[in-house]
C-alpha cells in the first residue's frame, strides 16, 4: 500500500529545526538527472555506439550503414520494472528509432522529426538506450530514461533513511502538493519525490534531504 505524506511544509521545517538544534539532524543535496548521462550529447562520451553512430555538434547521428544499430549505456535495470525512454529526432531521412531497456524493445517505432517517448518493461539486463532500425539515417538529441512507479509516474527515490526537505528545479524552489510542483510519497520503506510534470533530459532536479 502506498502512503502519501501531505504534511504542511512549515510544520516539517519546524520539526527539522528542532532536530537540528538538538544536534540530531544531517542534511545533504541529492541530484536526480535520470538514469543516463550526457543525454544531450554535449560531448562524445558515456555512450556505447554501434557501427553507424557518431556524436558531434550536440547530436547523435546514424548513417544507416547497418540495418539495426544500437546506441546505449550500461546501467542496471530491474526485471519487470517499467522505464520511459524519451528522445528527439532532430533530422530524419529513412528508417526508424525504437527504445530499449535490457533486451526488450519498444513495440512502436518512431520515424518523424519531433519528441517521442516509449515505455519499456525491462528484463533486468544492464542496457538502456535506443536502436536504429531499417537502416535509419538521421540524428537524435535529448535522450532521457526514468523508471516509472506502479502508477506510471516518474519518481525520484531518496536514499534509504533520507527524507526530502526542499526540492529545486533549475535552482528554483518548488512547491509541495498534488496541485503544485511535486508530491512526497512514502511506500513504507523509502521516501519518493513525484514531480507534477515529468522531467526531461535537460531538467535539473536537486533535493535537499534530511536524516535524523
Amino acid at each position: 500500500m502506498t502512503v502519501r505524506v501531505n504534511k504542511p511544509a512549515v510544520n516539517l521545517r519546524e520539526e527539522l529545526a528542532s532536530l537540528r538544534n538538538q544536534g540530531g539532524y544531517s542534511e545533504q543535496q541529492f541530484y536526480f538527472d535520470g538514469l543516463i548521462t550526457n543525454g544531450t550529447f554535449d560531448t562524445d562520451t558515456d555512450w556505447t555506439k554501434g557501427t553507424g553512430w557518431t556524436i558531434g555538434s550536440g547530436v547523435a547521428t546514424c548513417d544507416g550503414s547497418v540495418t539495426s544499430d544500437v546506441l546505449y549505456q550500461s546501467h542496471a535495470t530491474t526485471s519487470g520494472a517499467s522505464y520511459i525512454i524519451t528522445f528527439e529526432i532532430t533530422a530524419f531521412t529513412s528508417g526508424a528509432i525504437i527504445a530499449r531497456a535490457g533486451n526488450v524493445r519498444s513495440t512502436d517505432v518512431k520515424n518523424t522529426v519531433g519528441v517521442h517517448s516509449a515505455t519499456v518493461i525491462a528484463d533486468g539486463q544492464p542496457f538502456l538506450g535506443i536502436e536504429a532500425e531499417n537502416t535509419f539515417v538521421g540524428s537524435i538529441d535529448n535522450v532521457s530514461v526514468f523508471e516509472l512507479d506502479a502508477n506510471g509516474d516518474v519518481t525520484h527515490t531518496m536514499p534509504k533513511g533520507w527524507k526530502p526537505k526542499d526540492v529545486f528545479e533549475h535552482g528554483l524552489l518548488q512547491r509541495e502538493g498534488a496541485a503544485n510542483d511535486y508530491e512526497v510519497v512514502y511506500d513504507g520503506f523509502d521516501y519518493k519525490v513525484k514531480p507534477t510534470v515529468a522531467p526531461t533530459a535537460t531538467t535539473e532536479t536537486c533535493v535537499i534531504g534530511v536524516k535524523a
